[in-house]
C-alpha cells in the first residue's frame, strides 16, 4: 500500500477506537518514516558542487570589492587633489569619432587652473577641436557652428596632433571633436587619443 492508504487505514482504526491517541500518533510517525523517500545515491555529488559554488562566489565578491575599492580610490584621490589644488587627470582615453560627425567630451574643472589638452589622431582623419561651455550644447545639436561660443586658445582646424594650454575657471566644459570629412575619400572613422590634465 502507498502512504495515503496507510494513513487512511490508521485514521479508520483511530476513529473506531481500536487505537489510542498515543498509539495513533506513534503509528502515523512510523508510517511516515517508512514511506520517506531514501536519499539518492547521487546526492554526494551535490557536495562537490558546493565548494565550486563557494569558490565562484568568493571570486565574484573579490572582483566586486576591487571595482568598488578602485572607484572609491579614484574618487577620493580626485577629491584630495581638488582640495589641495594638485594636478588632476580629467580624461585619458581613446575616443572613436565617425566621419562627418562630432563628439562632446565632458570636462569637470574642479578648481581654477591651467588646462593642458593633448590630442592625437591615432588612426583616421584630421579633426577640428574647440572648447566650449555646457550651455552651448543645444546650439551644437542644431549644428549652428558659427554661433557656438568657444575659447579661442583651444581652437584648431584639420589637425592630427593637438597640444593646447590655457587658464580656465572652475566649472563644466565640453571639449568638442569634429570630423568634417565625408568618409568617401577618407576613413569612415577616427580613433583619437584624448589626454586632459588640470594643473594649479
Amino acid at each position: 500500500m502507498g502512504l495515503p492508504e496507510d494513513l487512511q487505514a490508521l485514521q479508520d482504526l483511530h476513529e473506531k477506537g481500536k487505537l489510542t491517541d498515543q498509539e495513533f500518533s506513534d503509528a502515523k510517525a512510523a508510517t511516515l518514516k517508512k514511506h520517506q523517500t531514501p536519499t539518492p545515491a547521487s546526492r554526494p555529488s551535490g557536495s562537490t558542487v558546493r565548494p565550486r559554488t563557494a569558490v565562484l562566489l568568493a571570486i565574484l565578491l573579490l572582483l566586486v570589492g576591487l571595482i568598488w575599492y578602485n572607484a572609491g580610490t579614484k574618487r577620493t584621490t580626485q577629491m584630495i587633489a581638488t582640495a589641495v589644488h594638485a594636478p588632476i587627470t580629467l580624461q585619458d582615453e581613446v575616443q572613436n569619432l565617425p566621419a562627418s560627425s562630432w563628439k562632446a567630451v565632458a570636462l569637470n574643472v574642479s578648481y581654477s587652473g591651467t588646462l593642458n589638452v593633448n590630442l592625437e589622431v591615432v588612426r583616421g582623419n584630421p579633426i577640428d577641436v574647440f572648447l566650449t561651455t555646457t550651455d552651448q550644447l543645444e546650439t551644437m545639436k542644431k549644428e549652428q557652428w558659427n554661433q557656438v561660443r568657444v575659447y579661442t586658445d583651444f581652437n584648431a582646424s584639420k589637425t592630427k596632433t593637438y597640444r593646447r594650454s590655457g587658464q580656465l575657471s572652475q566649472g563644466n566644459y565640453y571639449l568638442v571633436l569634429r570630423d568634417t570629412s565625408l568618409g568617401i575619400l577618407s576613413l569612415s572613422a577616427s580613433d583619437i587619443s584624448v589626454k586632459v590634465q588640470l594643473n594649479p
